[in-house]
């Protein structure tokens, strides 16, 4: 709905110059108001293309044990997760059996800025689900040791949550002589999700002390929505001063406007886990995994919603006008095609008796080859919208270190658990960098073992996901709970 006044201004206006009276009309000197007022707009709209969002996707382990020695599994892999760390040790199961894991997830950014120190905050989100579940059977097939599973697998969480409010300083166009006098704004950004497959594994022993595995990972939309959504508000408010001629003499603009953005994006696609276990001796097992790049089809459904309310009050005599445009909405639907890179690490496992093991393992993902492309081929950075020509993601490596150590009875068992990892995360032309570290306990009989665990990660000076305030490098804490059930049958 668009509402005008400006009847006023449809009078002759007589105007003195240096040169003379001339007669300006109401209408024109309406439209030089437009125009200086448009110009204002195009800077703000500006200004607005330059904040982009975006969640970092953030790889989540599978499973209390694995977690609680901080990751270190590779060379491990003896419980069902194994699909998801190493699918060739799945060999190890020994009994058919079903597992399912629950996590709750916790994490706080810390915001200052001397540029704008309005925003320094604590930005908090959670989220907990389902994390893993999944159903195993061995079997013997032509002499050979064997087994089949099935796996639900939550891979990246999505979720982010935050709000800012800002304040502008007082500003001068030497050009134009026009004077913004206040400036203030918020930004709230809500973002849900995750991804999630359907995946099935097998392994097969090829010799005794050598093993074989595959998982083969299906991304779709089994038991709800595999993608994130995501709603981004951005509130403005302006007042500036713009000098006219006499007798208006000038006009004070009072600006008001809101643009909200919703998201749906879901996501397809399969790729492949491939693992290999090799027992050197009965003590030293070395693992290797590699996990094959996909392109996925990712679909976004877009909804904006702009509305603005513009009010002009003179310094003479004239009526105020007043001028309110929306809500006007406008919606889109397009398909991407996001290539998900490749990853690959090599863990080793000592079991120095029966109660203690110690792993260790080094893990590559290859971030450089993430990319966004759309319909028409235009190839950019999924994290910032950034053409990819102008600077690709760091590829990553990580370095975990993880111990157990096990109180075995007649009838049960109860383990130790502790990891120490370096975790960092993708950004352009640099990494930033995440440490953590975890423990985990837990008891095990012959039909049941429960685990849980709790994993500390953290960041300082971490890119910012809030561009507009692009002195501040947040601190990020983590905190991640895990428990898990296996029942053996």
């Amino acid at each position: 709905m668009r509402i005008m006044y400006y009847e006023a201004l449809q009078r002759t206006i007589l105007v003195t110059t240096t040169k003379g009276n001339y007669k300006m009309s109401g209408s024109r000197i309406f439209l030089i108001i437009l125009f200086l007022f448009a110009s204002l707009i195009f800077i703000k709209s500006a200004n607005a293309q330059q904040t982009e969002f975006s969640s970092t996707l953030n790889p989540v382990g599978s499973g209390a044990r694995a977690t609680g020695m901080g990751g270190a599994f590779i060379g491990v892999a003896d419980d069902a997760t194994a699909a998801s760390w190493n699918p060739a040790g799945l060999i190890q199961l020994e009994k058919p059996e079903m597992s399912a894991v629950y996590s709750y997830f916790h994490r706080r950014q810390k915001y200052s800025s001397d540029q704008h120190p309005e925003i320094d905050s604590v930005q908090k989100m959670d989220a907990d689900g389902l994390n893993y579940a999944s159903i195993a059977y061995p079997f013997v097939f032509l002499n050979r040791n064997m087994i089949i599973s099935l796996n639900y697998q939550r891979l990246f969480e999505m979720n982010k949550d935050y709000k800012f409010d800002f304040i502008g300083s007082s500003s001068v166009d030497p050009g134009s002589s026009v004077s913004v006098l206040t400036e203030s704004g918020s930004h709230e950004f809500q973002q849900d999700g995750f991804l999630y497959t359907l995946s099935p594994a097998f392994a097969v022993q090829l010799l005794p002390g050598l093993t074989l595995g595959a998982t083969y990972n299906i991304w779709d939309n089994f038991f709800g929505a595999n993608g994130w959504d995501s709603r981004n508000i951005r509130r403005e408010s302006k007042t500036t001063l713009m000098p006219l001629p006499a007798p208006i003499n000038g006009v004070t603009v009072y600006t008001e406007s809101s643009t909200t953005i919703e998201e749906e994006n879901r996501f397809e696609g399969d790729n492949w886990h491939f693992g290999v276990l090799w027992s050197i001796t009965d003590s030293l097992i070395i693992g290797g995994v590699y996990k094959t790049a996909f392109d996925a089809d990712l679909e976004k459904a877009r909804k904006v919603t702009n509305y603005d309310i513009n009010r002009l009050e003179y310094v003479s005599m004239l009526p105020p006008s007043e001028t309110i445009n929306g809500p006007e909405t406008t919606a889109t639907r397009e398909k991407f095609t996001m290539r998900m890179p490749a990853s690959y690490g090599v863990g080793i496992s000592y079991r120095h008796s029966d109660s203690l093991t110690i792993a260790a393992d080094m893990y590559i993902t290859e971030w450089s080859r993430f990319v966004l492309r759309n319909s028409e081929g235009n190839e950019t950075n999924p994290l910032n919208s950034v053409p990819i020509s102008k600077g690709r993601l760091k590829d990553t490596t990580q370095a975990r270190l993880g111990m157990e150590y096990l109180f075995i009875k007649a009838k049960y068992t109860v383990p130790l658990r502790f990891g120490l990892f370096y975790d960092p995360e993708p950004a352009t032309g640099h990494l930033d960098d995440f440490y953590g570290i975890s423990f985990g306990t837990g008891f095990a009989s012959d039909r049941i073992a429960l685990d849980m665990s709790y994993q500390y990660r953290f960041g300082r000076n971490i890119t910012t996901d809030f561009l507009a305030a692009t002195d501040s490098d947040p601190d990020v804490n983590q905190h991640t709970l895990m428990t898990s059930a296996i029942f053996y049958f």
